[in-house]
């Protein structure tokens, strides 16, 4: 689809490296500052959920607004003047952030630094493929891109403060700015060969489709705190998603040279897809979730660059940054926002779209890629949710048809401490009563499930109806595969029911969670807890932590290997033994680890120190970054 790359005189090899620089610096100051350091800022500033969206819409209103300012205002003769420019002015934006102490103006500055950075962007890919030649402009963009990436995730900068991080951005572009001074000048030669207006559409809604799916993923990681330390808790971790990144864009570079995007594109949708899914839990974690995550990342911001690069020109960069690049971030951010995940019929619906853009040529696709861009930015996210909201409301009629009332309440008794603390805070009995019909449920044989969806994620709760004995063994509760027969949409039905349960108090009961020590009498002896370990932890750890027990590998996130790796979700200085306790009580919300809420204290700590005494490394705890 991309055509093969013109071969003209390359430029020397010193503009290839400035080529190379000035990639690293524009994709290293979005990920650390822009992305990380500048949204905790404004946290630390107001952490209320208003002015975070007023001021990432501000960053994404000043981003377009940027990039359209960048290709008005580009001169052919003075590019490399004006990317120097630029990149002093984000440089300047960042550090002006440090003293912003109110979010009116954190707002004034987000739009600063969008503008800043949407007009660096395009002016970068105007300029880019002469400084890095045609024949070299895929290794330039991939090689920068690939630095950038795995620079960002060395834990001595991924770990800094972000008053660091913002410092080291600002220092990074800075330095950065005098490469411009060898990078040779543009040849007008022959370029890319699409640049006609249903080509140029057909990768801006391509582009769209991943950075959508991209943006939604990564929120869902940044702000769910137990996926946050499996993707980015300790040093371990962070190296080997620099390693991925650096290879894999490295990698794209190269067969973007040979004339492969398309190829590259269709890869980067795979793995992208392939880790949603994983997420969601429909996958198997044949490899670790974050690795598919960060090849996939890795080729299409290759691709993101070097489409519109291999152009030269600056209004094609302007509508790739502007429409693919800033409004495919905010409209995944607000989509994981109110839906709280990525709905695996917007993986598969965005899956497509890319597909055919890849297949479908012709005048006439121009018109269709236009409309269907127009309605998936219009109606994306709240089609999304509708197709959520029904799915709950089947999936309740489910839950009554299949009779799981007569097992299991939904219904916190108030009057009952030990109620709260198993299954989290109690809801008023007016609320309860609106429900119709109400679910009070018949007998308490099982857990209650008024607040299911906080304590158990929807993986669990989908290997559990499908094989509950091998998930908990020893339970009453019979299969319902047959829910999940192909073509049987009811499984998953149940399974969205399950997981809205309780979605107002995830922030109570994550106060419950904080508060809660064991106060146990005695402490179960080392045989006894090792035998509650064979029990209930076996089928996912092992027999000793190896995990290797038979549920391991149907899992999105495997169990660490506690022979050979630190403990992911014990900050470092922390109390080990309650941490574990913690963790055994009442699981890891969004990880299939679930809790043991109604074990007693004794049995809980037992377990906490068997499972110390299983880790060899015992005191080697990782840390958990506090920024995400």
């Amino acid at each position: 689809m991309a055509g093969t790359p013109v071969r003209e005189s390359e430029p020397w090899i010193g503009s290839w490296v400035a080529a190379v620089i000035a990639v690293a610096a524009t994709y290293g100051y979005f990920l650390i500052f822009a992305e990380f350091a500048f949204l905790e800022w404004v946290r630390a500033v107001d952490a209320r959920p208003e002015p975070l969206r007023l001021v990432m819409a501000g960053l994404g209103a000043g981003g377009i607004g940027g990039a359209a300012l960048g290709a008005w205002r580009f001169r052919r003769e003075s590019g490399r003047s004006q990317l120097a420019w630029t990149l002093r002015l984000c440089g300047l934006a960042a550090l002006v952030t440090l003293a912003a102490d109110a979010w009116g103006a954190l707002v004034a500055v987000a739009v600063a630094v969008g503008l800043a950075l949407g007009a660096l962007t395009v002016i970068l890919a105007a300029v880019l493929r002469g400084a890095a030649g045609p024949a070299r402009l895929g290794t330039a963009v991939g090689a920068g891109t690939g630095l950038a990436y795995a620079g960002c995730n060395l834990p001595m900068v991924f770990q800094a403060s972000p008053r660091d991080q913002t410092v080291l951005a600002a220092l990074l572009v800075w330095g950065a700015s005098i490469a411009p001074r060898w990078m040779a000048s543009h040849d007008d030669g022959p370029a890319e060969p699409e640049t006609a207006a249903p080509a140029v559409a057909r990768w801006v809604v391509l582009l769209l489709a991943l950075v959508w799916m991209d943006s939604a993923a990564f929120y869902i990681v940044q702000h769910t705190p137990a996926l946050r330390a499996v993707t980015w808790g300790g040093a371990w971790a962070l190296y080997a998603n620099a390693g991925v990144h650096l290879l894999a864009a490295f990698g794209a570079g190269i067969a973007l040279d040979r004339g492969w995007r398309g190829r590259v594109a269709a890869a980067a949708t795979v793995l992208l897809a392939g880790a949603c899914l994983m997420l969601e839990g429909l996958l198997p974690s044949f490899v670790p979730a974050v690795w598919l995550y960060a090849a996939g990342v890795s080729f299409y911001s290759a691709v993101l660059v070097e489409y519109p690069a291999r152009s030269g020109r600056a209004g094609i960069a302007a509508a790739v940054f502007a429409v693919a690049g800033w409004m495919g971030s905010a409209l995944g951010i607000g989509m994981a926002q109110d839906l709280a995940h990525v709905p695996p019929g917007f993986v598969g619906v965005a899956t497509f779209v890319i597909a055919a853009m890849l297949i479908w040529r012709g005048k006439r696709a121009a018109v269709v890629v236009l409309a269907l861009a127009v309605a998936t930015g219009a109606d994306g996210g709240r089609l999304a949710a509708a197709e959520s909201d029904l799915q709950v409301v089947r999936g309740r009629e489910v839950y009554i048809a299949e009779g799981c009332l007569h097992c299991h309440s939904q219904y916190v008794r108030p009057e009952v401490a030990l109620d709260g603390e198993r299954w989290g805070p109690a809801a008023a009995l007016a609320d309860a009563l609106a429900a119709q019909p109400p679910l009070f449920g018949n007998r308490r044989q099982g857990p209650d499930l008024a607040n299911v969806g906080n304590r158990r994620s929807p993986e669990w709760n989908r290997l559990h109806l499908q094989c509950p004995r091998e998930v908990s063994p020893g339970t009453r509760m019979p299969s319902y595969s047959h829910l999940f027969a192909v073509g049987d949409d009811r499984g998953e039905a149940l399974v969205a029911y399950l997981a809205s349960l309780g979605a107002d108090t995830v922030a109570a009961r994550q106060a419950q969670i904080a508060a809660w020590r064991p106060r146990p009498d005695h402490v179960t002896e080392p045989a006894a807890a090792a035998r509650l370990f064979a029990r209930w932890c076996v089928p996912c750890h092992g027999d000793s932590g190896r995990a290797d027990g038979p549920l391991a590998g149907k899992l999105s996130v495997r169990p660490a290997d506690w022979a050979t790796a630190p403990f992911r979700h014990v900050p470092k200085g922390s109390d080990i033994e309650l941490v574990l306790s913690r963790i055994i009580k009442f699981g890891l919300p969004g990880l299939p680890m679930a809790g043991r809420e109604y074990l007693p204290d004794a049995d809980v700590v037992g377990l906490a120190r068997h499972v110390q005494a299983l880790q060899k490394t015992a005191g080697r705890a990782s840390v958990v970054p506090d920024q995400p």
